[in-house]
């Protein structure tokens, strides 16, 4: 993880100041496996890499597909972060994705947040 992240990469993933969390930026339309496999994989990395992680957000704000797959992969990594204690929480995500959770009743499974600046302030 570098301070800058690159912005054009279908996935970031940045360390707050404090350390206390990481925000994860899907920078896709379409959350397919390849992007999801590589934020599960940053977000490891980023958690395991030093303690003091305790909540971890997902910007899906650009995201305005989520195939069934992906639904299956976000909800294997939060059960990782429920395994590693940590919070894990949805930001930013666009109406048409957040029916999705919805109709599979999995928005009772995720937290959500407006955005992430409000994810965090609900440390």
């Amino acid at each position: 993880m570098s301070d800058t992240p690159d912005k054009t990469a279908p996935v970031t993933v940045e360390k707050t100041a404090d350390g206390n969390a990481i925000v994860a930026r899907a920078n896709v339309k379409m959350m397919d496996d390849e992007a999801l496999k590589t934020l599960t994989r940053l977000v490891d990395d980023a958690c395991t890499g030093g303690g003091g992680v305790q909540l971890v957000v997902i910007d899906l704000s650009k995201v305005t597909i989520v195939p069934s797959m992906a639904l299956g992969l976000l909800v294997q990594m939060s059960n990782k972060c429920k395994a590693r204690e940590q919070r894990l929480k949805l930001a930013g995500v666009p109406p048409q994705v957040r029916q999705v959770f919805t109709i599979t009743r999995l928005d009772r499974v995720f937290q959500f947040a407006d955005s992430v600046d409000a994810a965090l302030a609900q440390k």
